[in-house]
C-alpha cells in the first residue's frame, strides 16, 4: 500500500473515533435490570455450568447453561432487577454453591461466578452512579 492511501486512510478512520460514543442507547432497559452476569472457567478442561438465580422479593428467575472451554468467560447483561437472590450453581464433575446474594444499595452490579479446581467463586461489583 503506498503512503498516500494509508495516511488517507488513517484520517478517515481517525474521523469516525468520536462517533462511537455518540450512538444512541436505550438505557431504559438497562435501569429495570441493573443486575449482570459474568462465569469464568478456571478448569484445564471443559465444563458445563449450571446457574440458577431466584429473587426473594420480586420473585424473578433466571437459569441457564454455560458451556465453557479453559479460560473462557461468559457475560449476560441486565438479567434481573435490584433484589436479594439466592445464587446456585452447579457443574458437570458434582461439584456445587449455593449462596445469597444482595445488591447492597449499588445503581448496577455484576454476580461474578468463578469456577475451577480450587472450588466455586461468587462475588460481585458494585458501581455506584
Amino acid at each position: 500500500m503506498n503512503r498516500r492511501r494509508f495516511t488517507a486512510l488513517l484520517g478517515l478512520a481517525g474521523s469516525f473515533a468520536g462517533c462511537v460514543s455518540r450512538l444512541p442507547v436505550d438505557n431504559g432497559a438497562d435501569a429495570a435490570k441493573p443486575v449482570s452476569l459474568r462465569v469464568r472457567n478456571f478448569f484445564d478442561e471443559r465444563r458445563v455450568v449450571t446457574v440458577t438465580i431466584d429473587g426473594n422479593r420480586t420473585g424473578d428467575h433466571y437459569k441457564s447453561d454455560f458451556y465453557l472451554f479453559p479460560g473462557w468467560i461468559a457475560n449476560r447483561r441486565n438479567i434481573l432487577e435490584a433484589d436479594t437472590y439466592e445464587v446456585n450453581v452447579q457443574l458437570d464433575n458434582g461439584m456445587w454453591r449455593t449462596v445469597d446474594w444482595q445488591m447492597e444499595g449499588c445503581d448496577t452490579n455484576v454476580i461474578l461466578i468463578d469456577v475451577g479446581p480450587d472450588g466455586i467463586g461468587v462475588t460481585a461489583t458494585c458501581q455506584k452512579d
